[in-house]
């Protein structure tokens, strides 16, 4: 009899052992299956465009949801104008980011002529970052430098600004020559990056380069559902966003207008929602349609619009 429980036992153990590795594998699975997803799609553009795969980021020169404000227990400096806020009518609120700018001084331009409250996020050190840069404070569009980060599967030393074999104080360098090398900008986000933004040493340290520099915006990019970046960047005290809805993971106009819709639905339920796309030939379609036609019972903002509001209803 006590042979049989012991059986018994051991099978329960070795169950229960498949189960918990089971559960593992398919977390990790998960989240590089959504960092695919939404980034690896961006290999259907062409070269100089800004829109380039998973692996050309890993391989090239190239560096290459839930949602909402993680209230910090300080205010921060915003740095930002005191005349934004009456412009800024009862919510709610769309802030649409722009990802992956840096690449074609052409498309920007293009992306400039779109009459459409739009936040910008440019990758530092490309062919046209500072370009660009120059280019939306021209226009008065709001940036940011949208940092490469390495993202799961990514080897170590790859194409990236901040990763998981480099120290406390190599990351903070590096932002904070990111941050610097593109003046202007009004915060950071995090371009790719699903393993970095899962590490809490990692974005602790990240976050500490980005304060030093003096701005206050951390916008997490949610490339993957562990993420702790916005968590961190609370800590640090500065305002942490999320973003909450990705437009244009498919190329397809239609479907960029269906996951705006859902964007909208959410923000009328929260008061506001961040949503990303990227400098897409399509997605540029969508933005010029949504700017001729833009009354989705909602308020469009650009990003540092949506930060001053929220910093004034603390």
């Amino acid at each position: 009899m006590k042979r049989l429980s012991d059986k018994y036992k051991w099978a329960i153990i070795l169950f229960l052992t498949g189960l918990g590795l089971g559960l593992i594998f398919s977390a990790l699975k998960r989240d590089v299956s959504i960092e695919a997803q939404v980034e690896t799609v961006l290999a259907k553009g062409e070269t100089g465009t800004g829109v380039i795969s998973e692996d050309e980021a890993s391989n090239s020169k190239h560096l290459n949801s839930d949602q909402g404000e993680l209230n910090s227990n300080r205010e921060p400096n915003l740095n930002l104008t005191d005349d934004l806020r009456p412009a800024l009518e009862k919510g709610p609120y769309v802030a649409i980011v722009v990802d992956d700018l840096g690449f074609s001084y052409a498309r920007a331009k293009e992306l400039s002529r779109i009459d459409l409250p739009l936040t910008w996020a440019i990758i530092p050190f490309q062919s046209a970052s500072r370009q660009t840069a120059d280019l939306a404070k021209e226009k008065g569009i709001p940036f940011l430098v949208h940092i490469p980060m390495q993202a799961f599967g990514d080897k170590d030393g790859g194409a990236y600004l901040v990763g998981l074999s480099m120290g406390d104080e190599e990351i903070k360098r590096n932002v904070k020559r990111a941050i610097e090398s593109l003046p202007g900008a009004i915060g950071v986000n995090n371009h790719r990056g699903s393993a970095a933004t899962s590490d809490m040493r990692v974005m602790r340290a990240a976050m500490e380069g980005l304060k030093e520099t003096g701005l206050s915006i951390f916008l997490d990019s949610r490339t993957a559902a562990s993420s702790v970046a916005a968590f961190e960047a609370k800590r640090a005290g500065l305002l942490a966003l999320e973003n909450g809805a990705f437009i244009d993971h498919l190329d397809d106009v239609n479907f960029m207008w269906s996951q705006l819709r859902r964007a909208a639905g959410l923000a009328k339920r929260r008061g506001y929602i961040v949503a990303i796309c990227h400098v897409r030939p399509a997605t540029l379609v969508f933005l010029n349609q949504l700017a001729s036609s833009p009354d989705a019972g909602v308020k469009f903002v650009t990003l540092e619009e949506l930060a001053c509001l929220l910093s004034a209803s603390r």
